[in-house]
């Protein structure tokens, strides 16, 4: 479709991203997709040096992943479009100064959220299963775009890595505003 445009620079961004907050954990966390409405990033904490690849959390997590929801609140953003499984989501249960979870911070912090549950078909274990999970992304192109359209702006998308969910939720949300934007 005409998101294909916008998929590899979204990508591009997002492992630049993924590359600096490997490296500077105080970075910016997002990527503007469309300045001052739409930005990406990854999970909060996903590439941390002190706690990358730690599935859950460690309780001492909790003050810096608080930290990370107001820097995201303080660059502007006023909702978020989160892509995460539970699963993934469970990482986040029970931390320090966060016990009832994620979304429960986005909602305590003044975010509109929308939770659209999307496992991630990299980590599918058959080809059929990674199939499905793929093909569910046009349900959740379409499910995100109308999330976008009712948020306030601008709208975190994100998802765990930033990579095989968000990225084409991204692009798919880019090619309707821009297709809207040319029709006025």
């Amino acid at each position: 479709g005409p998101e294909k445009k916008f998929e590899g620079p979204i990508r591009d961004q997002m492992w630049a991203l993924r590359g600096r907050l490997s490296v500077d954990p105080g970075a910016d966390p997002l990527a503007w997709v469309i300045a001052n409405q739409r930005a990406c990033s990854q999970r909060p904490l996903r590439d941390h040096p002190l706690f990358r690849d730690q599935k859950p959390l460690p309780q001492e997590a909790g003050p810096y992943v608080v930290k990370w929801v107001e820097r995201v609140r303080e660059s502007g953003i006023q909702s978020v479009i989160c892509l995460m499984h539970s699963k993934e989501l469970r990482y986040y249960d029970g931390l320090a100064g966060m016990e009832d979870g994620l979304l429960d911070l986005y909602h305590k912090v003044g975010f509109g959220v929308r939770h659209l549950q999307w496992a991630d078909p990299a980590h599918a274990k058959t080809e059929e299963a990674r199939t499905a999970l793929r093909a569910r992304v046009e349900e959740i192109k379409v499910r995100a775009y109308e999330a976008f359209l009712e948020l306030p702006k601008p709208v975190l998308i994100h998802c765990s890595a930033a990579i095989d969910r968000s990225t084409p939720v991204a692009a798919y949300v880019a090619a309707n505003i821009s297709w809207r934007e040319t029709r006025k």
